[in-house]
């Protein structure tokens, strides 16, 4: 797919339609925001489609592209974005992931699912969007950092590290509004 990437870029086509293309679905725009922005944040993105939206996609697989299979192989309408960090906080060690099919009738739903899927493995619906996602993981992550700090009598550097991710997405999330607007 990242061939057929390198060459619909080549074209001219914008990010959108390139994903468009490769994917059948029209992506939303807080994808765009969190490719533009590429916001350190507690998550890893997969290499597809992250990757696909840039005019020079990487020739050879990423790390996490057999991760990305196996997560394929559970369900072939999910989409793997990536995965949440800080395993004792929110998501922490899951995959959010959009559903291609929910992309095709404009919901921005995410799901989560474990890092190795078996054919069992729950598919969680966790929230409208991913930014929202994020928030929500973000949010745990505060919660347990500040009492951890509170626990151990840290600095609060970690405290004032989580705040800052948060303020991110608030951010991000803002200008997903104003792209809406205009």
């Amino acid at each position: 797919m990242a061939r057929l990437a390198t060459a619909l870029h080549e074209t001219g086509l914008d990010p959108g339609e390139v994903l468009d293309e490769c994917y059948g679905v029209e992506f939303p725009r807080e994808f765009f925001v969190l490719a533009e922005a590429d916001p350190t944040l507690l998550f890893d993105v997969t290499n597809q489609p992250w990757k696909l939206a840039l005019p020079h996609p990487p020739a050879t697989a990423a790390p996490m592209a057999a991760l990305e299979r196996e997560i394929f192989s559970r369900d072939g309408d999910l989409l793997p974005l990536g995965r949440c960090l800080d395993i004792d906080a929110g998501f922490g060690g899951l995959f959010l992931c959009y559903r291609l099919t929910d992309l095709a009738a404009d919901r921005t739903t995410v799901y989560s699912v474990e890092q190795h899927p078996t054919a069992t493995s729950p598919i969680v619906p966790r929230a409208d969007s991913l930014l929202a996602a994020l928030h929500e993981h973000h949010t745990a992550h505060l919660a347990r950092t500040a009492a951890e700090d509170r626990r151990t009598a840290a600095s609060g550097e970690d405290t004032r590290l989580a705040r800052k991710y948060l303020t991110r997405i608030a951010e991000l999330r803002r200008r997903v509004s104003a792209r809406g607007r205009g």
